[in-house]
């Protein structure tokens, strides 16, 4: 898979790896008996009431697909695949979207709002400035658990379960997701600054502008309305399924991929 995206640019082989593993685990679900079966014996280790029969198919809202477990009951499934322990984007809006979903304070917004620009002019520059941290570390404090439910589920009810991919491995990973955001939402009040003053929730979230000066847009990067001056969630699949294998904080299935 590596040299199958190797001609593409970071952000278009990360989606593009994504999608072709989200079609992967579909076909396997339905196609591969084998593979069918792991993944039936990890939901029930889960905790689910999975029926004699299993199918998957494709979705275009927050969950990347569905499983039909039983006659009654579809859970949509987030897949996060990668390569790397690096992070990789898990949500990005524009900053008045998460004002009006957290209520965020005037100042807040300003503090935040002039980083992304500051970053825009300069990418050297730090984004969250010393004397500004206490007062955004202090905003986040307050709304860590809208925040971590938000950034991975957006109000998608029947998105229950986060799995991750290890490409290098070869390893699938499966996680209720109420655990995974009742974990990442204690694990996140950890928050500090990277040396640039991007913003660290934790040790497997960061925050920051998204960047990229995007190919076909017109305007330019210094104009508040480019795509590129986004808030962006940046996620490691890789290192939280690894820490979660090691230390078990929370229940998991591997799958042989």
């Amino acid at each position: 898979m590596q040299q199958e995206h190797a001609h593409l640019g970071k952000g278009e082989k990360e989606a593009r790896i994504g999608l072709d593993s989200e079609q992967d685990i579909i076909d396997r679900i339905n196609n591969d008996e084998k593979f069918h079966s792991a993944i039936k014996s990890n939901l029930i280790q889960l905790g689910f009431n999975v029926g004699e029969k299993m199918k998957a198919r494709k979705n275009d809202i927050k969950a990347d697909i569905f499983i039909q477990i039983n006659e009654q009951e579809e859970v949509g499934a987030s897949i996060k695949s990668s390569e790397k322990t690096s992070f990789h984007q898990l949500d990005r809006r524009r900053l008045e979207v998460w004002k009006e979903i957290l209520g965020m304070p005037d100042d807040v917004f300003e503090i935040i709002k002039a980083s992304i620009l500051r970053v825009t002019r300069d990418h050297r520059a730090k984004f969250i400035l010393e004397e500004e941290r206490d007062k955004i570390k202090d905003f986040f404090l307050k709304h860590i658990p809208d925040v971590i439910d938000e950034i991975f589920r957006r109000s998608e009810e029947r998105l229950k379960l986060l799995i991750i991919v290890d490409l290098r491995k070869r390893k699938l990973y499966m996680f209720r997701m109420d655990e995974v955001i009742e974990f990442l939402s204690k694990d996140a009040r950890d928050i500090s600054f990277t040396h640039k003053g991007i913003i660290q929730l934790g040790r497997f979230i960061t925050i920051q502008r998204k960047g990229g000066n995007g190919k076909h847009v017109t305007i330019p990067k210094t104009d508040w309305k480019h795509p590129g001056n986004q808030l962006q969630f940046k996620f490691s699949p890789l290192k939280f399924a690894e820490y979660v294998e090691s230390a078990s904080p929370i229940k998991f299935g591997v799958v042989d991929y």
